[in-house]
């Protein structure tokens, strides 16, 4: 036998011999698909590509972005009746907002600054989206009421105020007879109701029962959980690049809280803006110490997302996803906070101050409507019970009692005690409390 023979059998040998060996460490299993592809780092910005059609994004929530313009902008319209020059209102101008539709062609009333935006119609960033369609329909605790009643209790508040000609033009238009700032009422309770309710209750929610190894309908570029994800992000608000923007940009003016990060000349209501709950984050932030609320949230999202792009462990996703949400709660919670010592203060320069009442009552209905907001987050730290005692301690109205009087000192007395209910629930530091 030659050389060459000999060293083909050796070979021969080597591999049934390696084959064995293999088989009986279970070499013969398919291996995990993401070993096979690769696993992708957490991104700086939350932009992820599809797993399923080659250059595409994966990333989809306009609808989000919809409604996070219809509450800005519904805002936006109940203060108008208070300011110089204000027209009038009827409830049905009001839910043309509030229960949006395609065929009105509406622009939003949005202001993206010095640069004008990419797409400034509703129906053109997406379509069939509205406020009224996703509203939560649990009772509101502290009242007997659904969210929707309420708002449009008051919707019919502003517009019959805003018709009465010593009304108009000053805050009384959105104002009820006991000092309950409406304006201030509807955007906070429906923050809580629409795009909390639906980050938390809804999408995180019921993430982990969505598919994650087929393209959504067999033709979307990404799968049902990681369209969940996206939807939960779009609703807290954040630009894409949002790290890029420091807690002072987020709390300044428009121009300061968008960007133009693609350099196309416009602002992209889509990627390039940041809404409501994400700029509360970075106010929180600023005027704390020891916080970073922004970066909590943000970091969780892309994690969280990442994650799911490489079909990661159910431990790994669910912890994510109780971060994200358990963020979005805090800022709430701390912005509470924030707006019981608004209340405080206010109180304590009822007449003295001319516009002190007005404060007052733009305060209280700031603090009560985020309180109502706690509420719609099933992975909430605060429990209903200690939600009760908040709304028990806050009222249904701004307390109007003269300083150093007995009635004011109790009122202070319980406004201090919700301060307590809340450090219990969340375990703000002390500093915090004091300064927020």
């Amino acid at each position: 036998m030659d050389f060459l023979t000999k060293k083909v059998q050796w070979l021969a040998m080597l591999l049934i011999v390696v084959s064995l060996f293999l088989t009986a460490c279970g070499g013969d299993e398919e291996p995990d698909p993401i070993d096979q592809e690769g696993k992708i780092e957490v991104p700086q910005a939350y932009v992820f590509d599809s797993r399923f059609e080659e250059g595409a994004s994966s990333v989809s929530y306009s609808g989000q972005v919809v409604r996070n313009l219809l509450l800005q902008d519904l805002k936006s319209l109940t203060d108008s009746v208070g300011k110089d020059g204000a027209k009038s209102v009827s409830v049905d101008d009001l839910l043309q907002l509030y229960a949006y539709d395609d065929a009105l062609d509406l622009t939003t009333l949005t202001s993206t600054g010095s640069l004008g935006a990419l797409e400034d119609k509703y129906s053109s960033l997406s379509t069939g989206k509205n406020l009224v369609g996703k509203i939560s329909g649990d009772p509101v605790i502290g009242y007997n009421q659904t969210a929707d009643e309420l708002v449009r209790d008051w919707f019919k508040g502003i517009a019959d105020n805003s018709n009465d000609s010593n009304k108009l033009g000053t805050a009384m238009a959105y104002t009820t007879d006991d000092g309950v700032d409406m304006s201030q009422m509807i955007n906070k309770v429906l923050i809580g109701a629409v795009p909390y309710y639906q980050a938390t209750g809804v999408y995180l929610n019921s993430l982990l029962e969505r598919d994650n190894g087929e393209a959504r309908d067999g033709t979307d570029p990404y799968t049902a959980m990681e369209h969940a994800w996206d939807e939960a992000f779009g609703y807290f608000g954040a630009a894409r690049d949002y790290a890029r923007y420091s807690d002072d940009q987020l709390a300044g003016s428009v121009d300061d809280f968008t960007f133009d990060s693609n350099g196309d000349g416009s602002i992209d209501f889509k990627s390039e803006y940041n809404f409501g709950l994400s700029r509360n984050a970075a106010k929180r932030d600023k005027g704390g110490s020891g916080v970073d609320f922004t970066k909590d949230i943000f970091d969780a999202f892309l994690a969280g997302r990442t994650a799911i792009t490489n079909q990661g462990s159910v431990e790994e996703i669910s912890t994510h996803r109780q971060t994200a949400a358990e963020g979005m709660e805090k800022v709430i919670a701390a912005t509470v906070v924030h707006y019981i010592n608004d209340t405080l203060s206010d109180m304590s320069n009822l007449g003295t101050v001319d516009e002190n009442i007005a404060n007052l009552n733009k305060h209280w209905a700031e603090m009560k409507g985020y309180t109502v907001a706690l509420q719609y987050n099933p992975f909430k730290l605060i429990s209903d019970g200690q939600l009760r005692e908040l709304h028990g301690i806050m009222g249904e109205a701004p307390p109007s009692d003269a300083p150093g009087s007995s009635a004011y000192e109790t009122q202070v007395t319980n406004y201090e005690r919700a301060k307590v209910v809340l450090q219990t629930a969340y375990g703000f530091s002390s500093e915090n409390m004091k300064n927020w």
